[in-house]
């Protein structure tokens, strides 16, 4: 889920009607402006990767997306995001963030793309290089409230994207086996961290000072997924425990999020800005993910799960197939379990063995290492840089 990763059905109501302004409605093309212009990439110069237009916001609740772009950019790629609602051309964390394709080179580019309703923009460009990477299952847009016109184009369209990718990547294996009779060449390409910026020390954020005793955290979205009933169990059984959870709340979930918060040690706080998320998850005692585990969430690939860790924090989940599979993580699919392997993490947290094999894991799970999953399928099939 980057946290990811940004499924469409999370999003507020505000974020849903953006989506009807995506390229192929009128508003969108007009205020892209037509074509890219950009300059030209010399040939054996690495090819720039370009990001277009969807949802999301470079500096709101970064996930996936965001990071392998920044990755890229680190590998020495030209990266640019484009998003229509940003006024003027800006650099962040070495991402060239524009408003329009104007900046964009329009030939020999890397067309980075998680969101099939982009696919009309394909012909925009010159030779480009296309990388699908499918998030998440595709039943997320089925749902009636997900705000999307004409929703089933997401589908429709899948296809399609997926028959001119020249290389498909998935989050989770899950999602690998869900798509090997489309494509048997499919990479995965799980979820990752940045540990510079999650490791290390973070003052305590101003929301969590009053805080008496250990915190128990959850950060990203809140939405249907999330097990309110379990971590309201977990909370009543473990009352010198604090639960903060940190998130835009769905429309469709503010009453069951507003009933778990009536919970005297249960808090609910907004989203805060993606740079100010290590600095709270860093004050976690332990990380929770208390997901519903269904045909949707077994697809999953938690991008907060790599994030504990990567604040050598203990991280406690359901039993989503990612977590089971993690040597770091616990798990429990009730709340009295749920409960004792929290009080079994907070001993690792003290434990001398359980930051070193966190940051190990970390360190493994790098978007560095990702995206480099990435440009070496791309080198092997020619594609990495701008043909002489």
């Amino acid at each position: 889920m980057s946290r990811a990763l940004a499924f469409v059905s999370r999003l507020p109501a505000s974020a849903r009607r953006l989506l009807r302004r995506l390229p192929g409605s009128r508003g969108a093309q007009a205020k892209l402006a037509g074509i890219p212009a950009g300059p030209d990439t010399e040939p054996g110069q690495l090819r720039p990767v370009v990001y277009l237009p969807t949802w999301a916001r470079w500096d709101e609740m970064r996930q996936r997306p965001q990071y392998l772009l920044e990755a890229f950019a680190r590998a020495g790629h030209d990266v640019y995001f484009v998003d229509p609602r940003e006024p003027v051309s800006r650099v962040a964390d070495g991402v060239q963030v524009v408003p329009s394709l104007k900046p964009v080179p329009r030939s020999h580019v890397i067309l980075y793309v998680h969101f099939t309703l982009v696919y009309a923009m394909f012909d925009s460009f010159e030779s480009p290089v296309i990388v699908y990477d499918i998030l998440d299952d595709l039943s997320i847009y089925d749902d009636d409230e997900a705000g999307i016109p004409e929703r089933w184009r997401v589908r429709a369209q899948h296809p399609a994207v997926m028959a001119r990718a020249d290389l498909v990547t998935a989050s989770a294996s899950a999602l690998v086996s869900a798509h090997l009779d489309e494509r048997s060449d499919i990479l995965l390409v799980e979820n990752g961290v940045d540990p510079d910026r999650f490791g290390g020390e973070h003052p305590t954020p101003d929301a969590l000072l009053s805080f008496d005793g250990p915190i128990i955290g959850y950060h990203g979205a809140v939405a249907r997924w999330f097990d309110f009933g379990l971590l309201a169990g977990v909370a009543e059984a473990l009352p010198d425990l604090q639960f903060v959870v940190i998130g835009p709340v769905d429309p469709d979930v503010q009453a069951a999020s507003d009933g778990l918060a009536t919970l005297p040690n249960v808090f609910s706080l907004d989203a805060v800005r993606s740079d100010e998320v290590a600095g709270y998850v860093a004050a976690f005692d332990v990380g929770v993910i208390p997901f519903v585990v269904d045909s949707l969430t077994a697809a999953v690939s938690p991008l907060k799960m790599y994030e504990f860790l990567g604040a050598g924090v203990p991280v406690v989940a359901t039993p989503l197939p990612v977590s089971t599979d993690h040597p770091l993580v616990r798990t429990a699919s009730d709340a009295d379990g749920f409960a004792s392997q929290i009080v079994e993490a907070l001993s690792d947290r003290r434990g001398p063995d359980f930051a070193r094999m966190a940051a190990a894991a970390a360190a493994e799970a790098s978007w560095e290492n990702r995206v480099a999953q990435i440009r070496t399928a791309l080198r092997e099939q020619g594609k990495l840089s701008v043909p002489s």
